[in-house]
């Protein structure tokens, strides 16, 4: 079975993750996450950066498994344009993550107090 191993965030990518989970009033770790890695495969150009990890280790198997975790491979060989090796996917994928956490505290930051940034999200895909 592929899945994602165990993955050390960055104590900033933590943070965000707190407060992006606050901003749209979901629990659901994996999902934000989720959201947060397509949010930075969207946003990111070029190779995504690193930021080290100290924070949250994100378990095994959370982003993704199985079939899913084969199509965030190919997305990820996709965006950067050049194939990986499997030992790698786990750091490209918690580098798309961040990138994403950090576009989206862009974006949380950018709203208006009276914007539902849930619906901005979801509206505003590109």
């Amino acid at each position: 079975m592929a899945a994602n191993n165990r993955i050390n965030m960055s104590k900033e990518g933590e943070n965000l993750l707190r407060k992006v989970s606050v901003e749209l009033d979901i629990d659901d770790r994996p999902l934000i996450l989720r959201i947060a890695f397509a949010k930075g495969l969207l946003h990111c150009e070029g190779e995504p950066r690193n930021f080290g990890g100290g924070g949250w280790t994100i378990p095994a198997g959370v982003i993704a498994r199985d079939d899913d975790y084969l199509l965030f491979k190919h997305l990820i060989i996709n965006k950067i344009g050049q194939t990986i090796d499997d030992k790698d996917i786990d750091n490209y994928l918690l580098r798309f993550i961040e990138e994403g956490l950090r576009a989206m505290n862009t974006e949380i930051e950018e709203k208006s107090k009276f914007d539902n940034y849930l619906i901005q999200l979801v509206s505003n895909v590109s």
